[in-house]
């Protein structure tokens, strides 16, 4: 005969999976985490402890962060040629390597081809005829502007860039934001990384929950709080990580490339403030993108209803204003004019 105690245990052991198992059906029913499950595409980079991973080359119709399905080339940058070397250049062609987030990588845009580094090269072979652009995306999920320095000085010089653009968001100043990279390929956010079990195995089943997607944003909201960058800088600080900005703007003299910094918009609001003035007085090159959120509803803006990465449609307008900055800059980068109307 059970012992009523036990009875309990198992009882309570019972509903516990019952409502683990029905959490878990209506999590995927919901789509919830689908933009946080990928594959491992990621891997350890060896040329500088400042740049902890670098997508893999070669990758064909990999499924990325936010539902993207991508390809990389031979240097594990996201292109629409997979494979594909980068070539030496050609004497009529402009290069342009941008570095940034998972906003300019392009997380939540599925097709490589809406995003803004893509509608960026479309849109200037577009109005203009007398050189080929080819823009180079060495953007990663969830850099800061310590990697995105470290990237200009240890990887965007080898495909001799005529322009390098550091693409930012608020929280890109924030540089504890960063996590690592296991073996596999797979990002481990730093903070949470002890409550990860050791097992590759373990972390592979745990993966495959999706309702362990919904645990961690608690925590991360609640209880692992990061630093509001975008919170300081619409009180008008400028945080002590903007020496990387300036160090790119450094790196970039120190060659001879032409330089700019894109401050990219937000969902709602301006975050920038005081940053674009701080930016003039250093003679850092750059363009507030601030006012294209404005343009949008928020449910324009996100690229799904639980992904608040910008859309294709926002992608597109970020593209063609930089084209339009870039065309009309008056210190000479871009050696043509546009297209006469």
């Amino acid at each position: 005969m059970i012992r009523k105690p036990r009875r309990a245990v198992l009882a309570a052991t019972s509903v516990a999976l019952v409502t683990l198992v029905a959490l878990e059906v209506v999590v995927r029913v919901s789509g919830y985490s689908q933009h946080q499950i990928y594959d491992p595409i990621y891997m350890p980079f060896d040329r500088s402890r400042d740049i902890p991973y670098v997508h893999k080359p070669d990758l064909v119709q990999a499924r990325a962060r936010g539902r993207a399905v991508i390809d990389t080339d031979s240097l594990g940058l996201r292109t629409t040629s997979a494979g594909a070397p980068p070539g030496p250049g050609r004497q009529d062609e402009y290069r342009i390597a941008v570095v940034g987030d998972s906003v300019t990588f392009g997380e939540g845009v599925p097709r490589t081809e809406d995003t803004f580094a893509k509608v960026l090269e479309d849109t200037l072979n577009r109005q203009q005829r007398d050189v080929t652009v080819r823009v180079f995306n060495y953007a990663a999920s969830a850099y800061s502007v310590r990697e995105m320095a470290a990237t200009l000085e240890h990887r965007m010089l080898e495909v001799r860039p005529d322009l390098v653009v550091m693409a930012i968001i608020p929280s890109d100043l924030n540089l504890g934001r960063t996590p690592a990279v296991d073996a596999s390929g797979y990002l481990i956010d730093q903070t949470l990384s002890r409550f990860s079990p050791s097992s590759p195995v373990a972390q592979r089943l745990l993966r495959g929950i999706h309702l362990t997607y919904v645990v961690r944003d608690i925590g991360l909201l609640w209880i692992f709080k990061r630093p509001d960058m975008a919170g300081a800088l619409a009180r008008g600080e400028i945080p002590d990580s903007y020496r990387y900005v300036q160090a790119f703007r450094d790196t970039a003299d120190r060659h001879a490339v032409p330089h700019l910094i894109a401050l990219l918009p937000r969902m709602q609001g301006s975050p920038w403030v005081a940053l674009p003035d701080r930016l003039a007085r250093d003679r850092i090159a750059h363009v507030d993108l601030s006012a294209l959120g404005r343009e949008f509803t928020v449910e324009q803006y996100m690229a799904s209803r639980f992904d608040p990465h910008p859309s294709p449609a926002v992608h597109r307008r970020i593209g063609e204003a930089l084209a339009a900055h870039v065309l009309r800059r008056d210190v000479g980068t871009f050696p043509v004019k546009a297209k006469p109307p």
